[in-house]
């Protein structure tokens, strides 16, 4: 389904920091914090009247938030690399940013369906105070293509957490399109989750299911 194409990744808490233009959060993430310390994604689905699908998760990560900000600029981990049949990554398409890129997605179905999405990258607030602990926003958004999807745009925020060594991954994603699901978008935030994951501890993207 087209739905299942487009990629899961985005995510917010409510916060006083101010955010930059194009790096704004979509909406207050609202799956709960747990007393768990297990590498676990959680998500829920959120009523929306605007938007047809709209997904939140929330999950750890065992390593520090600089290293997860890090290798959250590998493209391989945030695409949708496992609902595409190509993907055509151009780096750096907007100098606004710390780090962009731009990906062209190709899924051959009954008809061939294309369009572009973009990426943006900003650090909020570097971790240097106690008051200002880590956070990195990224967002995307399609801009271009097939009319079949009409919206699709998320955000991930990686965030410090009490624990030095364990940083927080939040998500939110909302999709407008001619087919597709909340099950998709889920599906889609779990593979880019655990790609994360995965980079984040020295190990290979793990193949898509």
């Amino acid at each position: 389904m087209l739905g299942a194409l487009v990629l899961a990744a985005g995510c917010q808490h409510g916060t006083s920091t101010p955010f930059p233009p194009g790096l704004m959060p979509l909406e207050d993430n609202q799956v709960s914090d747990t007393d768990s310390t297990d590498e676990v994604l959680r998500t829920m689905s959120v009523h929306d009247p605007d938007v047809d699908h709209d997904v939140h998760g929330r999950g750890l990560v065992h390593v520090d938030p600089n290293t997860l900000w890090a290798v959250s600029q590998m493209p391989a981990a945030m695409v949708a690399r496992c609902a595409t049949d190509s993907q055509a990554i151009t780096l750096g398409d907007d100098p606004m940013y710390v780090f962009s890129f731009v990906v062209h997605y190709v899924v051959n179905q009954i008809l061939t369906v294309e369009w572009d999405d973009e990426w943006r990258y900003g650090v909020i607030a570097d971790g240097s105070t106690p008051d200002m602990p880590f956070l990195g926003m990224v967002e995307h958004q399609k801009t271009n293509g097939s009319s079949f999807i009409t919206l699709s745009e998320g955000t991930v925020e990686i965030l410090a957490t009490d624990d030095p060594a364990t940083s927080e991954l939040a998500f939110v994603e909302h999709l407008t399109a001619a087919s597709g699901s909340d099950g998709d978008l889920v599906a889609g935030m779990k593979a880019n989750y655990d790609a994360l994951v995965a980079l984040a501890h020295g190990m290979p993207i793990p193949p898509c299911p």
